[in-house]
């Protein structure tokens, strides 16, 4: 009896298991690996960019920095397939870099860059943002043509005592692997902002006594505070920062507004935002942020009161007349906490120029017609400015000028 029980209570487990659900093993998820999407090049007057760009996040293995004729970058464990538009060769050729190589493995994967001479080198990882995926930068000085930028400064500074002129600064935001915002039909910040700039440039150039200089006039990147920097040592009069501005949601902001710099935090979050997106530049640049107590220093009260006092008396006379033109909807003066606009050596404006993500205003900053028509528009805002602030222009004495600035 106890065996044949013992047979009935096998045979109802046995059922109880076969009807019972089976688990199935469920393979673990793996990690899709890395891979590389960009490479490429950005050659400024200061130093050579070389960008490399990934669809994840990587482990990198350099030095930080250090001077030689080559460097080798490592990603031990990472395969870093290259995507079907990245090359395993770059050559660069400009004077700094020779070229760049890219060698894949399954066991790891190595970037090699062969400069031209031994020169200085930086190795920076850049987190993703909204707008850029995560990158190593690595930068390589230019000392030859650093030494050439400074030169050209110092013979604009120069100029402005010879000549007897007043020098505009004109800073066009964004530029290298900092694209800026983006719009419809592949249209970027950065490349307005240029064109806007140059247009503006030529304009101030054929008022007597003005003469106008860029802060870049390339598709390079310049670190924030180098921008006003660049305008100090060329002894500056004025510091117009251009732009192009961008919503959350397409379509849903327009029209141009100009700031100015505050001390005390943004009017309104909405400012704030704007600020904190234009003062990232650093940041999407591999630039690690500065202490502000190098600036604390230098912003004495009564030099900061007059510079901020011109710049709201700058900012108010160039919106008048953008408003003028009547395409595009005044949003007023505003202030912020801009780095770029930082120095207390000259009035310094912010120009938002209107709505890069807006599909009407894009297609008026993709035009060349309208980009010459906001120089025409800042430039005469920039002359009754000076009229306004008491400033005489006289004729300049040393021949036409020269339409980049004294290149």
């Amino acid at each position: 009896m106890a065996f044949a029980a013992a047979l009935v209570s096998a045979a109802v487990t046995g059922r109880a298991a076969l009807s019972a659900p089976v688990p199935v093993p469920v393979a673990a998820a793996v990690p899709r690996a890395a891979a590389l999407t960009g490479l490429k090049s950005w050659t400024a007057p200061a130093e050579t960019r070389i960008v490399l760009s990934f669809s994840g996040a990587v482990t990198h293995v350099s030095p930080d920095s250090g001077r030689s004729r080559e460097l080798i970058v490592t990603f031990p464990g990472e395969a870093l397939p290259r995507a079907a538009d990245v090359p395993a060769a770059l050559g660069v050729h400009d004077g700094v870099v020779d070229s760049v190589d890219v060698q894949t493995a399954a066991s790891g994967a190595a970037v090699h860059v062969l400069f031209r001479d031994a020169v200085r080198f930086s190795v920076v990882a850049v987190p993703p943002d909204a707008a850029n995926p995560f990158r190593v930068v690595i930068a390589a000085a230019r000392p030859a043509a650093v030494a050439a930028e400074e030169k050209r400064l110092a013979s604009i500074a120069s100029a402005k005592r010879r000549d007897r002129v007043r020098i505009v600064a004109i800073d066009p935001g964004h530029g290298g692997d900092d694209t800026g915002a983006k719009g419809p039909r592949g249209l970027l910040e950065k490349r307005v902002t240029l064109a806007v700039a140059r247009a503006l440039a030529d304009e101030l150039n054929k008022i007597p006594g003005i003469r106008a200089a860029l802060t870049r006039d390339g598709d390079y990147f310049v670190p924030l505070r180098e921008r006003y920097r660049i305008a100090e040592r060329m002894n500056a009069d004025l510091f117009i920062s251009i732009h192009a501005n961008s919503s959350r949601r397409r379509g849903s902001g327009s029209g141009t507004e100009v700031y100015f710099l505050s001390m005390r935090g943004a009017s309104d979050q909405s400012t704030q935002d704007m600020a904190d997106i234009e003062n990232a530049a650093d940041l999407v640049g591999g630039v690690p942020p500065q202490a502000e107590d190098d600036l604390v220093n230098i912003l004495y009260d009564v030099k900061r009161s007059s510079a901020l006092q011109q710049s709201q008396l700058l900012a108010e006379t160039l919106l008048d007349h953008i408003a003028a033109g009547r395409r595009l909807e005044e949003r007023g003066v505003k202030q912020a906490g801009f780095a770029v606009l930082k120095s207390v050596e000259f009035p310094s404006v912010l120009v938002e120029t209107a709505f890069i993500n807006n599909p009407v205003e894009a297609r008026l900053l993709a035009s060349s017609e309208f980009q010459q028509q906001l120089g025409r528009q800042l430039a005469a805002g920039v002359r009754t400015y000076f009229q306004k602030a008491g400033v005489t222009l006289g004729d300049s004495v040393g021949g036409p000028p020269d339409p980049r600035g004294a290149q």
